[in-house]
């Protein structure tokens, strides 16, 4: 009976990391097509204002006094967050839809750099080979000579090392917070930080009517999978959920062949690999303790 149960809940946690790969994969989509017409700090605004009117009516009756490192965790998180989706936003102009959600999947990688900064851990000896297997990867993607290096490639890389500190904070306060409280003040922050940037940047916050529709797509979606990535790590271990959720990669391909014709050439390729090998490597690591 026990074992119907954990093969049930396992299910569960597979269809819904698939379901969250799949509906990101929309999100990246639908910020590609409208930030060819608005800045990318103003879809961030809009994005974060919208989620966050979502969230409030769920923490009304739930916001209790929190300590100084409480605040400090969601601070750091939501920065984390923040500059995640900025670059990533940045990378998605420039590079292949593909190209920018597969460096983003390489937060995995540098989960343990954030650990080692934050908590001053060691990464573990049989942890670097999987590392380094994931950044060779990155290699080919970014694919460095001694004269060029494609810095919007970096700063869709630079996107991961955001999500990477995303991922270890949201995990700090999984103990102390409920989820809705983590979203609500994450959005919350964006929503202040992508002001403060629009107006030091002079950019308008100004939609026409016509881009609604997709921002509200983005933030729809963006919210969905929020929530279907938290009931996917409710449900399964991080070592079942961080492979398949690699699927999302997939995906991306996909709509960038359809709508844009971008064909991953060999060496992304080889990235993909690479950095799919390296995730799955890391996530028997930990599933073996």
């Amino acid at each position: 009976m026990l074992s119907s149960m954990t093969s049930n809940l396992l299910m569960k946690g597979i269809y819904a990391t698939i379901a969250y790969a799949f509906i990101m994969s929309i999100t990246a989509l639908a910020a590609k097509v409208v930030q060819q017409e608005i800045a990318v700090i103003t879809l961030v605004f809009w994005q974060s204002v919208f989620c966050l009117l979502l969230l409030l009516p769920q923490q009304k009756g739930h916001w209790v006094p929190r300590s100084a490192f409480v605040w400090k965790i969601h601070f750091l998180r939501s920065v984390g967050g923040f500059t995640g989706f900025v670059f990533y936003y940045y990378a998605l102009n420039h590079i292949p839809l593909v190209e920018a959600s597969l460096l983003r999947s390489c937060a995995p990688l540098c989960v343990p750099f954030v650990v080692l900064i934050m908590h001053n851990i060691r990464i573990p000896t049989r942890r670097w080979l999987p590392i380094v297997i994931g950044f060779v990867g990155v290699i080919f993607i970014i694919q460095p000579t001694p004269t060029h290096v494609d810095i919007w490639h970096l700063i869709g890389f630079t996107s991961a090392i955001g999500l990477a500190f995303s991922m270890v904070t949201t995990r700090m306060l999984s103990k102390e917070v409920r989820s809705e409280e983590t979203m609500t003040v994450y959005f919350a922050v964006s929503a202040l930080l992508s002001l403060f940037v629009a107006l030091i940047q002079n950019e308008s916050l100004y939609v026409p009517l016509s881009l609604y529709v997709w921002i509200f797509v983005v933030a729809a979606t963006l919210y969905a999978g929020m929530f279907l990535y938290t009931k996917a790590y409710t449900y399964a271990p991080a070592s079942v959920v961080s492979p398949i959720s690699y699927i999302g990669v997939v995906f991306s391909g996909v709509w960038g062949w359809l709508i844009w014709g971008h064909i991953p050439d060999i060496y992304a390729v080889l990235g993909m690999g690479c950095i799919f090998i390296s995730i799955l490597y890391s996530a028997r690591l930990s599933r073996g303790g």
